[in-house]
């Protein structure tokens, strides 16, 4: 009972937004309005206040620099030995095969099976880092490969710096690191900034569930390739989940962050990643393989998700 009281909301909130898709309840226009609002000003807010109040393990900076590694080594497999397998989507696919959809997928997701207050909440974020550093940095120095133009360093400089998630990340850390949010929750005000963290907390799971639903759309005529790519991206990021539990026994023994690795590593490439490789797809078939990839992906993670949740639940 408890597990089916855990899925419910998250299929419902999910089924609605298909529903208001296929049923032109809700227009493209008036969801990129709301996806304006929640990723780009409350979610950021939501980051920002996990980063800050999670546990961090002494092994995350060798478990973000594995990650980071592995993208890299992604990368290169999809340019070189794996490139005949995507035929016409050759170009794009090795920046798909690289980075998760931490904070707008994953997280909400996890958030829902152990509550916003656990000391675990923040977990998908910290395994997001390795996946910032190759979209926000990585990918705009391997772009002017691809096209004529070249961006400088003050233009990569300048993305990095006005990304709300970016900030959000390390500005959360900032305060981790430092003892500043342990500081804070000394004083006589903390308790209005949990309360307003609160509030923000519950506005934002809700619509981010109803975007993913509203989302979900595939085009048949794609389905061979998309179903080969994303049967490939899988079985390369469940070596990741492999690595981890080989390299870090101990913090792999938390269930929450094993939970969290779990459902971080199934998820669809970073949504950041289809937003950096924009120039690259000049075509309506390419939008519709990235399309089809992503909702092929988070098919794989509600599957984990069920069992994750029931496991757990």
């Amino acid at each position: 009972m408890q597990t089916l009281q855990t899925l419910a909301p998250i299929f419902f909130m999910a089924g609605l937004g298909w529903l208001a898709r296929t049923r032109k309840w809700i227009t493209p226009e008036q969801k990129d309005g709301a996806n304006q609002i929640v990723f780009g000003l409350l979610f950021p807010i939501m980051v920002f206040n996990l980063l800050a109040s999670s546990t961090l393990q002494p092994s995350i900076a060798g478990i973000v620099a594995v990650i980071l590694i592995c993208y890299c080594v992604f990368y290169c497999l999809g340019k070189t030995l794996l490139r005949r397998l995507f035929g016409p989507y050759a170009t794009i696919s090795p920046f798909l095969l690289t980075t998760a959809e931490g904070g707008n997928f994953a997280l909400p997701l996890f958030l829902s099976i152990v509550g916003t207050q656990s000391p675990s909440a923040g977990d998908p974020m910290l395994l997001d880092l390795a996946g910032v550093a190759f979209c926000f940095l990585i990918i705009p120095l391997l772009l002017p490969g691809y096209t004529d133009k070249k961006a400088s360093g003050r233009e990569i400089f300048k993305t990095i710096i006005h990304s709300p998630m970016v900030i959000a990340a390390f500005s959360g850390l900032f305060l981790n690191v430092t003892g500043l949010y342990a500081w804070m929750q000394q004083t006589s005000w903390f308790g209005l900034y949990s309360q307003i963290m609160s509030t923000i907390t519950a506005a934002i799971l809700p619509l981010i569930l109803f975007i993913i639903g509203f989302n979900l759309e595939f085009s048949p005529r794609i389905l061979k390739p998309a179903a080969r790519f994303v049967a490939v991206r899988v079985l390369l990021f469940a070596g990741i989940i492999a690595l981890l539990y080989l390299l870090f026994p101990a913090t792999m023994e938390n269930p929450d962050f094993a939970a969290a690795a779990w459902l971080y590593f199934m998820g669809p490439v970073g949504f950041g990643v289809i937003v950096q490789i924009t120039p690259l797809l000049h075509t309506e078939e390419e939008r519709a393989y990235c399309s089809g990839i992503i909702t092929l992906n988070m098919l794989v993670t509600l599957v984990v998700y069920v069992v994750l949740a029931v496991m757990m639940g």
